[in-house]
């Protein structure tokens, strides 16, 4: 059996939307954002997934998360990177933090707004590179700061962002980082025995990929999805090649 690509932006969903799946989206978080205290809880608050998640690829399949003190973190995995990602990435912070006025029928002042964490990972195709915001580093963090003392403006937004196609040229990953990075990186079956003996949770993301992987269902929908985007990819370089009517 073929295991389904991790990269896959409905099967990262996959694998960390149920309740039982909190261990390894503790740890993928917490290699991420190395916080000074452990996270005790990660909530996921969209277990669900829209009724045409196979072709409809303007839904984005992000994992909306609520630590136990009201923080929020979405992440998810932009498997076809484009030129946009960046102003979509704020865009999609902007909606996740405004999403807390949701939450109270009165007005909301600013010592209730709580800071807002933005995560993707940006997957390298193979057949394209990403956009490269970093030569030589997978993992960059961006903050609000003035740009002449360093300043910071507010921790309320924070922006992490995972370039795959760095991993084999960055040094500076921690280990339990890169595992990570090596699971969502187009792995063999190889390099996921390896990362299956080094670390217990990983051993289990190997074991929830696997039976995600035999699940007739799961993988209908992860190749639906992936053929859609191969289609509208094609669909692009042709109106390129063809130019204006």
């Amino acid at each position: 059996m073929k295991l389904l690509d991790p990269s896959n932006d409905l099967v990262f969903k996959l694998l960390f939307r149920e309740p039982e799946d909190e261990p390894r989206l503790i740890a993928m978080l917490t290699a991420i954002l190395e916080p000074p205290r452990p996270i005790r809880s990660a909530k996921v608050r969209n277990p669900e997934l829209p009724a045409d998640v196979g072709g409809a690829l303007s839904i984005r399949l992000e994992v909306l998360v609520e630590f136990a003190d009201g923080r929020r973190v979405n992440v998810a995995m932009d498997s076809w990177p484009r030129p946009v990602f960046v102003a979509r990435e704020l865009y999609h912070w902007a909606q996740g933090h405004t999403s807390q006025l949701g939450d109270h029928d009165d007005d909301v002042d600013d010592d209730r707004l709580l800071p807002t964490v933005s995560i993707a990972w940006i997957g390298d195709s193979r057949s394209r590179r990403g956009p490269q915001l970093h030569a030589r580093r997978v993992h960059t963090r961006y903050r609000i700061c003035d740009q002449k003392t360093g300043a910071e403006l507010t921790d309320h937004l924070e922006l992490h962002l995972l370039e795959l196609c760095n991993l084999h040229v960055d040094t500076t990953l921690s280990p339990s980082l890169r595992r990570w990075a090596e699971f969502f990186d187009h792995p063999t079956e190889q390099t996921l025995a390896r990362l299956a003996t080094e670390d217990a949770i990983m051993a289990d993301t190997v074991q929830k990929l696997t039976a995600l992987s035999d699940d007739e269902a799961s993988r209908r929908l992860a190749e639906a999805r992936s053929q859609a985007e191969v289609f509208r990819c094609h669909d692009r370089m042709l109106e390129r090649d063809e130019g204006p009517a």
